[in-house]
């Protein structure tokens, strides 16, 4: 009698469920301004999961798009899921640049000690 034993990390339903929740946090990161333009270049696949209405809305920044529904076009459309990773990409290498900036300006100015 033989067993077939499989590593719980290595299960394609793990595989699975590690690339939705990475797709998942991703998708949370994106800015409201991503959403909305995110809104206008999947418009067509948005009104698969929304009104007309909410759709045109979301386009003008009435509303925003909520995670859920972008996840529903990503894992429907491969071109959806490479524009949220690089317009995530983008915006976190936006987020890098201002912490570097900001932590070069704290490097030049003195330190103050709140007990002086």
């Amino acid at each position: 009698m033989s067993t077939l034993q499989t590593s719980k990390g290595n299960s394609p339903v793990e595989r699975e469920k590690d690339l939705l929740f990475s797709l998942s946090k991703i998708v949370e990161s994106l800015s409201k301004g991503a959403r909305r333009e995110f809104a206008e270049e999947f418009s067509e696949d948005l009104k698969e999961f929304l009104s007309r209405t909410a759709v045109h809305k979301a386009i003008n920044g009435k509303i925003h798009l909520a995670n859920d529904t972008i996840l529903a076009v990503v894992l429907t459309n491969p071109r959806a899921k490479k524009w949220v990773m690089q317009k995530a990409r983008e915006e976190a290498q936006n987020v890098l640049r201002a912490i570097e900036a900001l932590q070069s300006q704290e490097d030049k100015m003195p330190m103050r000690w709140e007990n002086d």
